[in-house]
């Protein structure tokens, strides 16, 4: 695969060079660009009928085999020769992709501890910053790609918050637990980071509070209570507070006496 060029989808279509971004028409033609898009958000070879019915859809060109391979070979112009690679009639993009760049960080960022999960989950974060593709509303085949990157994002945000959490950074958990929460109000993990953040930060408070909000929002839109593990947490909280309360009052009478 070659390196030197990274093909963008997050953001908006861009190819990444040492020189900086291509963009816009400097890619191709519409179809050009089109063409390219699928090919970054495509698992695997993509197939004559995928790319002709995304380019033309029902209104195809009477040889749309060779109006692709034009296409490809406009775009190796600008990627390199290697770049896209054919396989019988499919074809695949050989250049690196920033939805699996980011995904290559994130799974590095669950896989380590302490400092370097941080800046791994901060690093993914950075590359997932933005829609993928805001130039094709709508459109189907983009679909798949858009919910990974919802996927990943999540995963991201879990890994940055516990990670920071691990090494006192509390305001960077807090901040990415929170971000979680907003993207999604029933991700129950998202929630149970929050509340672990406000406890270790000595504020037991806000993590009842927290769990209150999350009980409240399950019971008014789905009509249920929190998962187990939410609710063991939310006991283990409150538990901690109570002791602390009671330590509090008798240190403040042994004092007195």
């Amino acid at each position: 695969m070659t390196g030197e060029r990274t093909v963008r989808v997050i953001g908006g279509l861009a190819v990444c060079t040492r020189g900086g971004p291509v963009r816009g028409s400097a890619l191709g033609s519409r179809k050009a660009r089109t063409l390219l898009a699928l090919l970054a958000v495509s698992p695997g070879h993509a197939t004559p009928d995928r790319l002709t019915m995304a380019l033309w859809g029902d209104r195809p060109p009477r040889d749309p085999a060779a109006n692709i391979a034009t296409l490809v070979s406009r775009l190796r112009a600008v990627l390199g020769v290697e770049a896209i690679e054919k396989e019988g009639a499919a074809y695949r993009l050989r250049v690196r992709v920033d939805l699996n760049h980011a995904a290559g960080l994130v799974t590095d960022a669950e896989s380590l501890t302490g400092e370097p999960a941080v800046r791994a989950a901060s690093a993914a974060l950075r590359v997932l910053d933005g829609e993928v593709l805001p130039e094709q509303p709508d459109t189907p085949w983009v679909e798949p790609a858009r919910a990974w990157h919802h996927g990943l994002l999540r995963r991201t945000l879990h890994a940055l918050a516990g990670s920071a959490l691990d090494v006192g950074a509390f305001e960077t958990a807090r901040s990415a637990a929170e971000a979680a929460v907003l993207a999604d109000s029933f991700d129950e993990t998202a929630w149970r980071l929050l509340m672990r953040t406000h406890h270790a930060a000595g504020e037991s408070a806000r993590a009842v509070l927290t769990y209150e909000r999350l009980r409240t929002t399950l019971a008014t839109e789905l009509g249920i209570d929190p998962a187990p593990a939410t609710r063991d947490l939310h006991l283990f909280i409150l538990r901690g507070a109570a002791l602390s309360r009671s330590l509090r009052s008798e240190h403040q009478t042994l004092s007195t006496t």
